[in-house]
């Protein structure tokens, strides 16, 4: 046969095959940005979760819906934006940010735009902005706030904001403008006038004589963490600030971001923490920028090879244990890599501020599982077709025929299917082969393994040991008494440093004999043998030796003794013939005495060596009538009356299959008995009765009755009672165990009832005909 082995080897070429093609897949994955949307989406769900407290010096003073309709159509008058400016000025505000465009002076009013100059002037820290011009679709140069705001704003900053390819707000240039980048960002100019020391870490980049000043430049690309979602920070209405609903204790100190949120109006744009929300307006995320940069918590988006370097140490960790664990070990390490992916990425996103892809860890981990396993599925399909079509060419057990239906699917998984579907049934075949082998062994049969846990056995082991569970039958065994000399092992006989089987002859109690056979089972994939252990019951061995020694000491007693006194009183009156013709008649007695024995021994020996095969159909009711009439005579001499009732008969026939002549002689028996031991003058009946599926031969006597403690040794070979103050009965106790020996081989048994001074009933009971069950072999 083939070894296993050499199928079932590790396929470390397909291994490297697979690692290799994963690897690669998430090396060029990661390094050409294939994934980059569900990073983005990843990385927006780690910024969502994990988010920084906003500071609750930045409040934001709104244009919603609620002052547009108090105040009046946009654009409102400047003198309304100067007034604001004047009150934050007065409610000790420590910096404004007028996020609004003032490019262009007010048509209906120029007053208020010297009013809002003024109003800006006085408070000294207003911060503007300026945003790109554009022509059609091309950037031609810069819009600036007009000269008097310029001139009178402490700095002015861009609001641009970058979009990813997918549309959301992730990150800004820090420096922007047309010919050069020479305008800080909106936030930055803000940091660059509050805390110049921590606006220091963003220098404007060097000037440059390759730029080309004909287009908009930028530098200082900055990825920006959000505080939250929109609504994050503390958000005033226009109007409650302007009409006074805001005390003044709520700007003091604040730094104040004015723009626009109503709907319609504002630069609202979607951010990684907007989600289902709705976008985030651009004051608020001017407002993040500031955050951010003064907190020094900018994203540092890492190389594309760090994410690459992950993606393959994971991949190839994940190989590593899908090539040695199970398939639902390697599966479940699948998932809890790709997990472990993102979670790093998260914990240094919020930890340390640096950012890696984790969607190419996370293919790579999820691809390798399906890959590999259709490889070990094509590995194990080819070893499996191989060994079931070298299954089915060994044939089926028993000379079965074969099942060639399937063979010519087209399908070949069809074709695999009903060779499996074959062998499946061939392994069924053969189970039942064993057990039904097992079952109709003679001997029991218990087979354990190298675990020692039983994996078969029979009925009849189940009967002699007298367990019904395999951990009963396993506790059984151990339970016999094993011979002390022998080496045990787990409570069981040791038997590896022999060859061959060795028999043991037990005795699990005082009744029963036990021959028990053991032997070592060893197989190819353990050095520890299993164990094969047979039982057989000699008890009836032992009972047929027992009876031949007793047969044998009462022949060498029994039939020597008046043999030899025959031989004694021939020889002593030799010379005297009429002194030795007077001693015939004791002659003759012993001769008899003999003969009785000899007779009794004869019945037994057919008896028990009758064949129920040989059985014919007999009338219990006539043999009952012959056996009546064979005793007469004996009883006649002792004044006894025999009282025959086979009324029974009458209605149904007393027909059962048996032999006549054992039967008869088994009824004489329990007669001569009867008249025996009865009181002379009284009397015998001997009726037959139909009772449910047997007919019962009762023979009852009104003789002394039989001790109870003499009850058990009625039925057993030689044995006879004697009674005090009576003469020792004649011959030589056979009749009674003849009588149970024939009821047995008749599918019944005899059963006596006796009372002392009443008198003793024998019970001879029969199966009806054609319900006469196996004998019993004695």
């Amino acid at each position: 046969m083939r070894a296993p082995a050499s199928s079932l080897h590790r396929p470390t070429v397909e291994w490297f095959a697979v690692t290799l093609l994963c690897v690669l897949l998430t090396l060029v994955s990661a390094v050409e940005g294939w994934l980059w949307r569900i990073d983005q989406t990843l990385y927006d769900g780690v910024l969502s979760a994990w988010t920084q407290p906003a500071s609750d010096d930045v409040v934001i003073v709104s244009i919603d819906d609620a002052s547009l309709a108090s105040i009046g159509r946009w654009p409102w008058s400047r003198r309304v934006h100067a007034a604001l400016i004047d009150l934050a000025r007065e409610a000790g505000a420590r910096a404004v940010v007028l996020d609004l465009i003032l490019d262009a002076p007010s048509p209906d009013d120029p007053g208020a735009d010297m009013a809002l100059a003024r109003a800006i002037h006085h408070q000294g820290r207003v911060v503007l902005p300026m945003t790109q011009a554009t022509t059609g679709a091309m950037l031609s140069g810069e819009v600036r706030p007009l000269d008097v705001f310029a001139d009178a704003a402490a700095a002015i900053g861009h609001s641009q904001v970058e979009f990813d390819p997918d549309g959301i707000a992730r990150s800004v240039y820090l420096w922007e403008g047309f010919g050069a980048a020479r305008h800080p960002q909106l936030s930055l100019a803000l940091l660059r006038l509050l805390e110049p020391e921590a606006a220091d870490r963003f220098p404007p980049p060097p000037a440059g004589d390759d730029l080309d000043h004909q287009q908009w430049q930028r530098a200082n690309w900055l990825r920006m963490p959000f505080s939250g979602p929109p609504g994050t920070y503390t958000h005033y209405s226009y109007k409650a600030v302007l009409s006074g609903e805001v005390p003044p204790e709520a700007l003091r100190g604040k730094i104040l971001l004015v723009g626009t949120t109503a709907a319609g109006m504002g630069d609202a744009v979607p951010t990684p923490t907007s989600g289902l929300s709705r976008p985030m307006p651009g004051v608020e995320v001017q407002a993040n920028v500031f955050d951010a940069l003064r907190r020094g918590a900018a994203v540092m988006p890492l190389s594309p090879w760090v994410s690459a370097a992950v993606a393959t140490v994971m991949v190839v960790v994940v190989m590593l244990i899908l090539l040695y664990a199970e398939a639902r070990t390697g599966l479940l390490a699948s998932f809890i890599l790709g997990a472990s992916a993102v979670l790093l990425a998260g914990l240094g996103l919020h930890l340390g501020g640096w950012w890696f892809g984790p969607a190419p860890a996370v293919l790579g981990c999820v691809l390798a599982y399906p890959l590999w396993s259709w490889r070990r599925l094509e590995s194990a399909q080819r070893y499996l077709d191989a060994e079931l079509i070298a299954l089915e060419r060994e044939g089926t057990p028993l000379g079965l025929p074969v099942d060639e239906g399937g063979r010519t699917a087209a399908d070949p998984l069809e074709r695999r299917i009903h060779i499996v579907r074959r062998a499946a049934q061939h392994q069924r075949d053969v189970r039942r082969f064993i057990a039904d082998t097992l079952e109709h062994l003679p001997i029991g049969v218990v087979v354990i393994d190298q675990m020692d846990h039983v994996i078969l056995h029979n009925e009849r082991a189940r009967h002699l040991l007298r367990a019904f569970r395999n951990d009963a039958l396993l506790s059984a065994l151990r339970g016999l008494p094993w011979p002390t000399y022998l080496p045990m092992r787990d409570g069981l006989p040791d038997v590896s440093g022999f060859s061959g089987t060795r028999q043991f002859e037990l005795t699990p109690d005082k009744k029963r004999y036990l021959l028990v056979s053991v032997a070592d089972l060893f197989s190819e994939s353990s050095n520890r043998p299993g164990r094969v252990i047979g039982l057989a019951d000699v008890t009836a061995m032992h009972e047929a030796q027992r009876s031949r020694e007793d047969t044998m000491h009462f022949l060498s007693h029994d039939l020597r003794a008046p043999l030899a006194s025959i031989l004694t009183l021939i020889d002593g009156y030799r010379d005297d013939p009429v002194l030795q013709a007077g001693q015939i008649p004791r002659i003759a007695r012993y001769a008899r005495s003999a003969l009785d024995l000899a007779d009794g021994l004869f019945r037994l020996v057919r008896a028990e060596g009758s064949d129920p095969k040989d059985f014919v159909e007999l009338d219990l009711a006539g043999l009952v009538d012959s056996a009546a009439d064979e005793v007469w005579p004996q009883a006649n001499a002792r004044g006894i009356n025999i009282d025959v009732d086979t009324r029974d008969a009458e209605k149904e026939e007393a027909i059962i299959r048996g032999d006549f002549s054992l039967l008869r002689r088994a009824v004489i028996n329990l007669l001569t008995n009867a008249v025996k031991y009865g009181n002379a003058g009284s009397r015998v009946s001997v009726s037959l009765k139909a009772e449910g599926t047997d007919w019962v031969i009762r023979v009852r006597d009104q003789g002394e009755g039989i001790p109870a403690d003499a009850l058990p040794r009625l039925f057993k070979r030689f044995s006879r009672i004697v009674d005090e103050g009576r003469d020792k009965p004649s011959g030589v106790g056979l009749g009674l165990i003849i009588v149970k020996t024939v009821a047995e081989r008749h599918g019944g048994n005899i059963t006596v009832d006796s009372q002392v001074g009443v008198g003793s009933t024998f019970e001879l009971r029969l199966p009806l005909r054609g319900q006469t069950a196996d004998p019993v072999g004695v």
